[in-house]
């Protein structure tokens, strides 16, 4: 009687501590984590103007994502690749540095027209469980390349039926983007863009100045100086000199704070061409020839001069 206690408590024991073991994973994402990672860092040496470093990150992720099949990752990937089309002054080539990418880079998606990228992101869209989100998504981007190609052609300046047409499109797809806070932002960004070529900079401005909410709410540091570098950007081209001033101080708060070389010497030398705006005083004229040095100065220290592409008015 003693022996059989003895084998049902150490049956019990066993069933116990089988029954309490950490179930075995039935989802591994480590790949795809890596990949997303690597998105994030890529949209950041885009804004930074690391196109070399954001080139071999979307190439990496890409292939990570795709040897997982995740076509949600895939779609995005994708769209980021059209900022950097739209970005790079490289375009459609090797970034600089291309000795050191590796084979794999070397044949990345991204030597691929940006029509192209937004025409495989749309067909991974309609694969994808998130498909609603994603189609929203691909004709924000679709918005974003009409409109950079109509700025090219047009001077950077878009007639107001193409304005509406395009904001239209816009008003449409938000409420399914405004599910995912950096798209969200960036759909607002890209209205306040289509009213910049569109001449109308008070709505510009109010939208930068939404897209500017969302990404401090969120914590998007660098996306953060941008939208407010924009937004000073449409104050300036609307007459509005000391609002833009305030808005490039601004800008350059938050591009300090992200230790963005890039981003403060364009808003350095955004002030200083804001500065020589309307009637410009004898110390305004100084003060914008010192602001322009200093942005120079900066950009050389970056080693960002080559790929500086210069500031609108």
């Amino acid at each position: 009687m003693k022996g059989l206690r003895h084998f049902f408590l150490l049956y019990l024991f066993l069933f116990i501590a089988c029954s309490s073991s950490p179930k075995r994973i039935m989802l591994v994402s480590d790949s795809s984590n890596v990949a997303y990672s690597q998105l994030e860092e890529a949209n950041n040496s885009i804004i930074a103007g690391k196109y070399s470093r954001a080139y071999n990150l979307l190439s990496s992720g890409y292939n990570l994502a795709l040897s997982v099949d995740n076509t949600d990752l895939l779609c995005k990937i994708l769209l980021s690749g059209i900022v950097y089309k739209i970005s790079s002054p490289e375009k459609s080539s090797l970034p600089q540095g291309s000795d050191s990418v590796s084979p794999a880079e070397s044949e990345s998606f991204l030597l691929q027209h940006k029509e192209s990228l937004l025409s495989q992101a749309k067909k991974l869209a309609g694969r994808s469980e998130s498909k609603k989100l994603l189609s929203d998504l691909c004709a924000v981007y679709d918005v974003r390349i009409r409109l950079e190609n109509e700025k090219l052609a047009e001077n950077g300046r878009i007639d107001s039926g193409k304005k509406n047409d395009w904001l239209s499109v816009l008003d449409d797809v938000q409420p399914g983007v405004s599910k995912e806070s950096y798209y969200h932002a960036y759909l607002y960004r890209t209205k306040g863009d289509v009213c910049m070529a569109g001449g109308d900079y008070s709505l510009a401005q109010d939208y930068y100045a939404e897209a500017a909410k969302i990404h401090t709410k969120e914590r998007y540091l660098l996306e953060i100086g941008l939208d407010w570098y924009c937004l000073a950007r449409a104050c300036s081209l609307g007459g509005k000199k000391s609002e833009a001033l305030s808005a490039i101080q601004t800008a350059l708060k938050y591009d300090k704070d992200a230790e963005n070389s890039l981003g403060i010497a364009s808003d350095y030398l955004a002030c200083s061409k804001i500065l020589l705006k309307g009637n410009p005083s004898e110390e305004d004229k100084k003060l914008s020839a010192e602001l322009a040095l200093w942005s120079e100065k900066i950009l050389r220290a970056g080693g960002l001069l080559e790929t500086f592409s210069g500031v609108a008015e």
